[in-house]
């Protein structure tokens, strides 16, 4: 037994040293290489949802404000008014092909997620109405402003629909153009406010 002693704790040393030596080498190599976790299918299914939404929200959005500029067809504006609205259209038009492109070139972009309650529907139903009433009926700088009011409330939400959108983009160069458009609505937003502002006080 004794004789047999050496011998065997010899072995042990040996595997014993072998295991150390193993899991150093394992432990060194996960440390330096530490590869990125996969992503996980479901965030990305649920960031593909949130930007769908927003950006069919936005779509819609767009394809309203485009055609804002009409208006001043059938009505006396000053030319400040004129020229800040125009800008608007084009912006939303640009805007509103940009879209169309993003979703020609990723399959998984639907522009027509819009996801609305019923009652929300029918909420932005009578707020249209309304607001089409109070400009149709106004007139001068009542007209103006009443435009103008309606322009904070499209520019600031579309700004913040392109910036939800762009946040969950999976795509690099998607997210840097939505991000484009969150800033080219919310300059315009800013010379909106800009304009009512320099209004003359009644």
């Amino acid at each position: 037994m004794k004789k047999n002693a050496p011998a065997e704790n010899s072995v042990f040393m040996k595997c014993f040293f072998i295991f150390c030596l193993a899991a150093g080498m394992l432990s060194g190599s996960a440390n330096a290489q530490k590869p990125a976790s996969p992503p996980d299918p479901k965030s990305d299914a649920g960031k593909i949802e949130v930007r769908n939404n927003a950006a069919s929200l936005l779509a819609d959005l767009l394809g309203d404000e485009k055609n804002v500029s009409k208006i001043l067809i059938i009505k006396h504006n000053s030319p400040a008014l004129g020229k800040l609205i125009k800008a608007i259209s084009k912006t939303a038009g640009d805007g509103a092909d940009e879209l169309e492109t993003l979703a020609k070139n990723d399959k998984t972009l639907n522009l027509h997620a819009l996801q609305l309650p019923p009652g929300e529907t029918a909420t932005r139903a009578a707020i249209s109405k309304t607001k089409e009433h109070e400009l149709l009926f106004s007139s001068g700088e009542t007209f103006e402003v009443n435009l103008l009011l309606t322009q904070t409330d499209a520019l600031d939400y579309g700004s913040h629909l392109a910036k939800i959108a762009a946040d969950n983009s999976t795509l690099p160069e998607q997210a840097r153009q939505f991000h484009s458009r969150d800033v080219a609505l919310n300059a315009l937003f800013r010379r909106v406010v800009a304009r009512i502002r320099a209004l003359p006080a009644k």
